[in-house]
C-alpha cells in the first residue's frame, strides 16, 4: 500500500466540490497539495477554511485548465516549491447547458470537453514528462463520472467529455505499461455528489429542468464521502475507481444491451431525468 505522508498533490478545480474535498482528504493524509482553481475568490478565500497541519505545505494557483500555457505554469510552479510531483488528480470540470443535442450551442459543447476532456490532457501533457523523471511511485489520477459508463437523455457534451476521459485514461494505462514506469493511472467514475456542479450551466430548458436536476444533485453523496474513497483506492492502487456501488450495474447493464445488440439501456438516472424532464 502506497503511503501518502510527505508526497506533493496537485489539485485542479480544488477550491469547491470534490476537489476541496480531495484537498482536505489529502492534507489529512499527511501531504502537500497544490490547491488549482479558475476561480480567484474561492480559491484564495474558500467557504470551508481549510485547516493546514504544521509542516504542511497549501500553495494556491489561479489556473484555467483549458488553456494549456496555463497548466505548463503551474506545472513550473509545482517544481518551483515543491521539486517532485507525486499525485496528479485533473479534477476540473462542468456540466454545460442541459438539454438535447439539437438545442445545444457548439460554443456550449466545444467550453464542456475544453474543460473537461482538454483540462485532462492539458494537466497530463504538461506534468507525465517531469513525472517520467522520477525514480518514485507516481499517480495520475482523472474525474470521469457515472456519465463515462453510460449515457443519458440532456447530456450530451458532459457524457462524451466523460466517456472520452475513460478512454484516455485506459490509453495511457497501456503506454505506461509498454515503458514499464512506475506511474499509476486512475479513473473515477462517481454518480450524482452534493456539489455546486450546475452553477456555470445556463437554465435554457422551459420545463425547469436544470433547477429539478440542481435539487438532485443536492440531495448526492457528500463531497467528502467520495474523496477519502478516492484516496482509499489510489493507495489500493485502483484503475476503476467507482465509489457509487450503482455506478457497476449501469456500466453492466449498458455492456449487456451492446453485446445483445439492443436499443441503449435506460438506467436508473436517466429515468429520472427523463421523468423531470417531461413534467
Amino acid at each position: 500500500m502506497i503511503t501518502m505522508k510527505g508526497r506533493v498533490a496537485i489539485i485542479t478545480g480544488a477550491a469547491s466540490g470534490i476537489g476541496l474535498a480531495l484537498v482536505k482528504a489529502c492534507l489529512h493524509e499527511g501531504m502537500h497539495v497544490v490547491m488549482a482553481d479558475i476561480n480567484h475568490t474561492m480559491l484564495m478565500h474558500p467557504i470551508q477554511p481549510l485547516s493546514i497541519p504544521d509542516g504542511q505545505t497549501v500553495l494556491r494557483v489561479v489556473c484555467d485548465v483549458t488553456n494549456e500555457q496555463a497548466v505548463k505554469q503551474l506545472a513550473e510552479q509545482t517544481l518551483a516549491c515543491f521539486q517532485r510531483v507525486d499525485v496528479l488528480i485533473n479534477n476540473a470540470g462542468i456540466i454545460g447547458d442541459l438539454g438535447p443535442l439539437w438545442e445545444l450551442s457548439t460554443a456550449s459543447i466545444r467550453h464542456v470537453l475544453d474543460t473537461n476532456l482538454y483540462g485532462v490532457i492539458n494537466g497530463i501533457q504538461a506534468f507525465l514528462p517531469h513525472m517520467l523523471q522520477q525514480s518514485h511511485d507516481s499517480h495520475v489520477v482523472n474525474m470521469a463520472s457515472c456519465y463515462g459508463l453510460c449515457s443519458s437523455s440532456h447530456l450530451t457534451a458532459y457524457a462524451m467529455s466523460k466517456h472520452s476521459i475513460i478512454a484516455l485514461s485506459e490509453s495511457l494505462y497501456f503506454d505506461l505499461q509498454r515503458l514499464k514506469k512506475n506511474i499509476h493511472v486512475a479513473v473515477v467514475c462517481p454518480s450524482f455528489t452534493n456539489t455546486d456542479l450546475l452553477i456555470n450551466s445556463s437554465n435554457i430548458n422551459p420545463m425547469g429542468l436544470h433547477d429539478k436536476m440542481n435539487t438532485l444533485i443536492k440531495h448526492g453523496r457528500p463531497a467528502q464521502d467520495v474523496a477519502d474513497c478516492i484516496l482509499r483506492e489510489i493507495k489500493q492502487k485502483t484503475f476503476y475507481i467507482l465509489p457509487d456501488h450503482e455506478v457497476k450495474s449501469y456500466c453492466d447493464e449498458r455492456t449487456q444491451a451492446i453485446i445483445a445488440q439492443r436499443q441503449p439501456h435506460q438506467h436508473s438516472l436517466e429515468k429520472i431525468i427523463a421523468s423531470i424532464s417531461s413534467r
